[in-house]
């Protein structure tokens, strides 16, 4: 696993948030999911890692810690839970060629389950944070098995906390970023 140390203030967030996530029994879940990529904007190159702890559940959902470290200042995103596209494998860049979707809640969602990170004034508080030093966030997501209608995680598609650009840019696939999640049946 690569994992970057540009801002040691989000890593450290995130290493306090799998020790207060880490179940204690001998079963215990996985305790980090990680997902990094490099991406070329103006110039510039970004190296997008995102954390996410814990990346298996309990039937029935529950809070996820994420981090993500070395995004885009200039490029607000959007941080959800959403059904992983059939033909996109996490991990492979290559095939982020379709817009995550359907995703639990939406960018007015006021239940904790989506998030929008951005620079950018205006927004609606308690979902739209701002970034942090070297395009950093360190927030929580409430994810649940059922994401819409008739789409439910591990039954029908499989899931993962996602980052894609936000509303500016949403044909722009290259700040999708993948962690699966599951849930214990």
């Amino acid at each position: 696993m690569r994992l970057s140390v540009k801002n040691p203030a989000a890593v450290a967030a995130a290493a306090l948030a799998l020790a207060v996530a880490a179940p204690a029994t001998s079963d215990a879940a996985p305790l980090l999911g990680h997902a990094h990529r490099t991406v070329t904007a103006g110039g510039a190159t970004y190296e997008l890692d995102l954390l996410a702890a814990p990346a298996v559940l309990p039937p029935g959902g529950g809070t996820v810690f994420v981090a993500g470290t070395g995004y885009n200042r200039a490029q607000g995103i959007f941080l959800a839970f959403c059904a992983i596209p059939g033909a996109v494998r996490p991990g492979n860049p290559a095939t982020y060629t379709t817009l995550p979707t359907p995703c639990l809640g939406g960018r007015e969602a006021k239940d904790g389950s989506a998030r929008r990170i951005t620079d950018s004034d205006g927004g609606t508080p308690g979902i739209t944070l701002p970034y942090g030093p070297g395009g950093s966030f360190v927030t929580t997501l409430n994810v649940r098995p059922r994401i819409a209608d008739g789409v439910e995680c591990d039954v029908d598609v499989r899931c993962a906390i996602v980052t894609r650009a936000d509303f500016t840019a949403t044909g722009d696939r290259s700040y999708d970023q993948y962690v699966p999640v599951s849930f214990r049946r």
